[in-house]
């Protein structure tokens, strides 16, 4: 799935004003602030991304203009940031609305999803590395079920595959 064209930024330590500081958050473990400094220099970045059965609004840009800035600011310090959006492009509010439409479900999908790039476009929004559809990554998460289920890391439950939490601590 293609994202939207990302804003130029400048990089102002080539023009001598220096590098910004690593940001620093909330930690709700420890009550204190953190500096994000990333694994080796790089800051991962995954923002679940929309549903696209309606407009987006402000609520929904108010998200990504705060992972916008927390990119900008690692920039800014020097780190290297990976930035990953998912659309989830098939969803039950997204079935209901094309069936209480009259819609295809992919169309409609497909055109607010249009506008969700525009919306970010007209932002300047810095686009994400990977921007992936829900449809176009479930041979992926089939395969990796697969993985987990022969390893013995998920297990079935009524006709529902789960992943064995006690798999993880192993």
């Amino acid at each position: 799935m293609r994202s939207w064209p990302s804003p130029d930024v400048p990089d102002l330590s080539a023009v001598g004003l220096g590098r910004g500081q690593p940001p620093r958050v909330p930690d709700t473990a420890s009550g204190g602030l953190v500096e994000i400094d990333g694994l080796d220099g790089v800051v991962r970045i995954y923002v679940c991304g929309i549903t696209p059965y309606d407009a987006t609004h402000l609520g929904h840009a108010a998200t990504y203009l705060l992972f916008d800035v927390i990119q900008r600011v690692c920039r800014d310090a020097g780190l290297d940031v990976r930035y990953v959006q998912n659309v989830t492009d098939v969803d039950d509010p997204l079935l209901q609305r094309a069936q209480a439409t009259g819609q295809d479900w992919v169309a409609l999908a497909e055109r607010e999803t249009q506008l969700f790039r525009e919306d970010m476009t007209a932002l300047r929004v810095l686009a994400p590395d990977h921007y992936i559809g829900a449809v176009e990554a479930i041979p992926g998460i089939v395969e990796m079920i697969t993985t987990l289920r022969d390893r013995g890391a998920a297990y079935e439950l009524d006709g529902d595959i789960y992943f064995s939490v006690v798999a993880a601590s192993l």
